[in-house]
């Protein structure tokens, strides 16, 4: 079952983004969507991943996406 994220397509850019250490407001600027809709997904991806928080996902995300621009 696809999740919201992936219906919408911002899920792996928010997560590749996040990894490289964007701010929010920054994340929702490059993949076009609001800053709320960017927070909402990176606390599912904190709870999904069973991280603390954003510094955990930055490391996590930095160590397993790609550095690819988007």
């Amino acid at each position: 079952m696809r999740i919201f994220w992936e219906k919408t397509g911002v899920l792996l850019p928010i997560y590749r983004l996040a990894g490289q250490g964007f701010s929010e407001a920054e994340i929702a600027s490059k993949v076009n969507t609001a800053e709320r809709d960017v927070h909402s997904c990176i606390a599912w991806l904190l709870r999904f991943l069973n991280l603390a928080d954003r510094g955990q996902l930055i490391q996590y995300a930095s160590r397993r996406a790609p550095r690819l621009a988007l």
